[in-house]
């Protein structure tokens, strides 16, 4: 797992091709985040936009990839993200078509302001949409990244 702010992004175009068009498409993204949508980026770089309400954490879940990474990236608002090791949590459930395992435990929360990204990897699980004491609405983009 890997967290940072934006402004940092050219730190990490070392983890591949990909990585380096999805965080380059964030970088310089100057859109709004408040309409659901999928934006097609790259060949293996999809970037979703998930606008949200953030929740308490008793009603979000732990989930992981097997074939892709996700770069959380806050345009405006705040959250925080539930990670832990994939290996110290239970999976519960898994849709292997929509690339999707889910699993229970407990991790840490990362807050995320606007301009932060989370990176996870397929042995990071991550809990999105966490509120930060209060709900707020969380314009985020999120890209996926096949690995």
């Amino acid at each position: 797992m890997i967290k940072d702010n934006i402004k940092n992004a050219a730190l990490y175009y070392g983890l591949g091709e990909r990585f380096e068009t999805a965080l380059r498409f964030l970088e310089h993204y100057d859109g709004k985040a408040d309409e659901r949508a999928d934006i097609p980026v790259s060949d293996g770089v999809m970037v979703k936009c998930r606008p949200y309400v953030t929740k308490p954490e008793s009603e979000c879940s732990f989930e992981a990839h097997r074939k892709f990474a996700d770069i959380h990236f806050v345009v405006s608002g705040s959250e925080k993200i539930g990670y832990a090791p994939v290996g110290t949590l239970k999976a519960v459930r898994e849709d292997e078509k929509k690339d999707m395992i889910w699993l229970e435990g407990t991790g840490v929360n990362v807050p995320l302001e606007k301009g932060d990204f989370m990176i996870t990897f397929p042995d990071d699980a991550h809990m999105p949409c966490v509120e930060n004491g209060t709900p707020v609405f969380c314009g985020k983009l999120v890209a996926k990244v096949e690995l």
